[in-house]
Parts: structure tokens; sequence; C-alpha cells
């Protein structure tokens, strides 16, 4: 009877390493993601501020060809 209970009781500690282990996982994948999404916003953020800033340069150029000299 008392090997049953040791048993018992090492089978629940592996169970609950185990949960740990898999929610540490499921958390550390969580955080990863969300981590890469913010840095792809900003990429884009940063890709359409130079975009902006290219086409306002473009426009610049344009508009003093036009200008009689």
């Amino acid at each position: 009877m008392k090997k049953i209970k040791s048993e018992k009781g090492s089978i629940t500690l592996f169970v609950i390493v185990a949960f740990i282990f898999c929610l540490t996982m499921l958390v550390g994948i969580y955080w990863t993601n969300t981590n890469n999404q913010v840095m792809i916003l900003q990429a884009k953020q940063r890709i359409n501020e130079i975009y902006r800033k290219d086409l306002d340069s473009a426009q610049d150029i344009y508009e003093h060809l036009d200008d009689p000299v």
C-alpha cells in the first residue's frame, strides 16, 4: 500500500511539472509573437514615414520644374 501512495505522488508531481513546463512554453511563444507583431508594426510605420518624405520631395522637385525661369 505504501508503494502505491508513493507512485501516485510521483505521478502527481510529474503531471504538475509537465503542466508548468507547457504553460511556460505557451507564455514564451505568446510573448515572442507579440514582440514580433510590435516590431512589424514599427517597421511599417517607419517605411510609411520614409515613403511620405520621398513623395513630398518628389512633388517639390516637379513643382520647381514647372516654375518659369
